[in-house]
């Protein structure tokens, strides 16, 4: 599979555009641009995608598809899992909200229990 940073930076260098045109018309950082063409940052929603498709004049979709595609795949970063999973927000707070000295004994039995789980069928 094609990563979405790639096959971004191949549509534009074959429309014979900069990262300044794309992101001037688009509304995006020049450094954001080039972060996702290199992978060090995720796509973009999928609106921002679409605009990328409409200024480079891409048709197909292919932007889009393959965007859905990494996005699904990628981990969500740990406030998206938290908002995804409201009792792990409330176990994670309850935790913190202990005194320092009793923190570690109840995040040590915590772990432990959780272990049990994952050691059954």
């Amino acid at each position: 599979m094609e990563n979405f940073g790639g096959a971004l930076k191949k549509a534009r260098i074959s429309r014979k555009a900069t990262l300044r045109e794309v992101g001037e018309n688009i509304g995006i950082s020049i450094g954001y641009i080039s972060d996702i063409e290199h992978n060090r940052k995720r796509p973009p929603d999928l609106e921002i995608v679409s605009k990328i498709e409409d200024f480079l004049g891409i048709k197909d979709g292919s932007l889009i598809k393959l965007a859905k595609i990494v996005r699904k795949n990628m981990r969500r970063s740990l406030p998206q899992r938290l908002k995804k999973n409201p009792k792990l927000s409330t176990v994670l707070l309850r935790a913190e909200n202990l005194p320092e000295h009793k923190r570690d004994a109840a995040m040590d039995k915590l772990l432990e229990t959780l272990r049990q789980f994952e050691e059954e069928p």
